[in-house]
């Protein structure tokens, strides 16, 4: 019996010889029509793989079909799942309003209109923010600013100076579509712990119903409420000092009801506004507000259709002790922090504290225009020993601004597209952004703060001298160069009904003017 090799190889060596006498055989004729016929199928054969490439490529540029996770995370979006936060910047969620770019896109990180990253589905998004505001602070009275009309030998009253009045990056992010989360520290603030700014989470199912934690701009005041970076005046009215401002707490809001016509908020918080300590007693404030659209209609933009109509609440129970950190009611400043009115030492809080504000909103085109009323009652105590004094706090502000280029807005806590963003080369076809702004504002602190045996606070003497009202005027024009640069020049007067001391002033002054500027740049 042979080996399996050489079986192997005799194997091989037949099928050779076969091939080669049938290839002695064929003719030539044949031979040729094999050449041809394999030239055909190898033409159809290329034929068929371009077929393949373009179908391929033309399934690539073409949307998703309806069920794939793209287009799902895009029809949620589509359904109004974005989220303005109420302290900050603009929506978080996927597509939302900054162009984030179509389903069809392959960066997941990058610049548009911010910059951003995002899962490849979409469902988890996050954008980075930034904000800096540089200033400049003059005061045009030489008897305020003279060092020699001080106190103290080398000091001023209200001296010109220049400083960062904010400087912010911030994170917000969009988590599986419906969980929103926001951290906004400040990096111009004195401390570590009031540095941040803003810091919570939202869930956002529905726009109607929402659920927020964390420490955040409290639901008052439509004023307050606008976004740092977008005020028309370079600091907010005197009233926006007594407001809740920021506050730990919980809060459920909801938008858009009712066809777009009605959105609420209502909060319960710690009571102490920018609070950098933890809460010192068990009581809590409760603050709400409620806005409505009666003439707004999605389809159509009249004239009435920018009124907005609302009402702030707020109440809560303050008992303050000296030794506490946050026991010393708030002083109240001008808008260029002129102090006209401060409480005397040893004066603390405890009482209920009610606060009430109604608004008025209306934008139309370029016009802008927001006035508000407040009141404040609050219980006060000149010493532990002392009877508790209620105290009302009256005021109110009126506004208007007006884009002199073309631009339109519908609220001012919106970013300003200039129709012809600045371009050194052109300056006059190309001058950017230009807004006209004025304002009228009046607070009045009620008499008795001032009366009694033991007055909380003085209107005579040297060292704590207060007026019991002051009444101020802000002038400006805003002039942005594009998106993210704006310029401010606000000039600012001030009437007190009984003279004030400037910081470490001889002289008490009736009056104050200020002329400040700023140049701010956001991302």
């Amino acid at each position: 019996m042979l080996p399996r090799f050489s079986l192997r190889l005799y194997s091989i060596v037949g099928v050779a010889l076969f091939i080669a006498i049938a290839a002695c055989h064929t003719p030539v004729a044949c031979a040729q029509d094999s050449n041809a016929a394999s030239v055909a199928e190898l033409q159809l054969r290329v034929q068929e793989l371009e077929a393949a490439v373009k179908q391929m490529k033309d399934r690539d540029a073409s949307p998703p079909p309806a069920n794939s996770a793209a287009s799902v995370a895009t029809s949620a979006d589509a359904g109004g799942n974005q989220y303005v936060p109420a302290g900050g910047n603009a929506a978080v969620g996927n597509q939302a309003a900054g162009n984030l770019g179509t389903t069809t896109d392959k960066n997941f990180s990058g610049w548009n209109n911010g910059f951003f990253l995002e899962s490849p589905d979409r469902s988890c998004h996050l954008r980075i923010t930034g904000q800096i505001q540089g200033d400049y602070r003059g005061f045009l009275d030489p008897v305020d600013t003279s060092s020699s009309n001080s106190a103290a030998a080398g000091s001023t009253g209200s001296p010109d100076t220049f400083l960062i009045r904010r400087a912010r990056l911030g994170i917000e992010a969009t988590m599986y579509n419906y969980y929103e989360f926001r951290l906004l520290p400040d990096f111009a603030g004195t401390t570590v712990s009031k540095s941040i700014t803003d810091a919570y989470m939202n869930v956002h199912y529905w726009d109607q119903f929402q659920f927020e934690m964390g420490k955040f701009k409290q639901p008052f005041s439509y004023e307050d409420l606008i976004q740092d970076r977008y005020v028309p005046t370079m600091e907010r009215s005197m009233m926006d000092q007594l407001v809740p401002q920021r506050d730990e707490g919980a809060m459920i809001h909801g938008e858009k009801l009712l066809d777009g016509r009605f959105d609420y908020a209502f909060a319960i918080c710690n009571g102490d506004p920018n609070d950098s300590t933890l809460d010192d007693n068990n009581d809590k404030d409760l603050n709400g507000r409620v806005v409505l659209r009666p003439f707004y209609d999605a389809d159509n933009c009249g004239a009435l259709d920018g009124l907005r109509l609302g009402i702030s609440y707020g109440i809560g129970v303050e008992n303050d002790t000296v030794s506490s950190t946050s026991s010393t009611p708030p002083t109240i400043t001008t808008p260029a922090t002129v102090t006209w009115f401060a409480y005397n030492s040893g004066v603390v809080a405890n009482g209920v504290r009610h606060r009430i504000s109604p608004e008025l909103v209306y934008f139309y085109r370029s016009l802008g225009f927001a006035a508000q009323y407040y009141h404040q009652d609050q219980g006060l105590q000149a010493s532990s020993t002392k009877p508790i004094v209620n105290v009302g706090i009256d005021g109110y502000y009126v506004m208007a601004t007006y884009l002199l280029t073309g631009e339109q807005r519908t609220g001012y806590s919106q970013q300003i597209d200039p129709l012809r963003p600045f371009d050194p080369s052109a300056p006059i076809a190309s001058a950017g952004a230009w807004e006209l702004v004025f304002r009228v504002d009046r607070l009045e602190v009620g008499h008795p703060a001032f009366t009694g045996a033991t007055p909380l606070a003085s209107s005579t003497g040297t060292a704590d001298r207060s007026s019991n009202e002051a009444f101020e005027t802000t002038t400006g024009v805003n002039w942005y160069l594009n998106k993210w640069a704006r310029t401010q020049l606000n000039w600012e007067h001030a009437n007190f009904a009984s003279p004030v001391q400037m910081g470490n002033m001889k002289h008490a002054l009736t009056e104050e003017d200020a002329l400040y500027t700023r140049l701010q740049v956001i991302f």
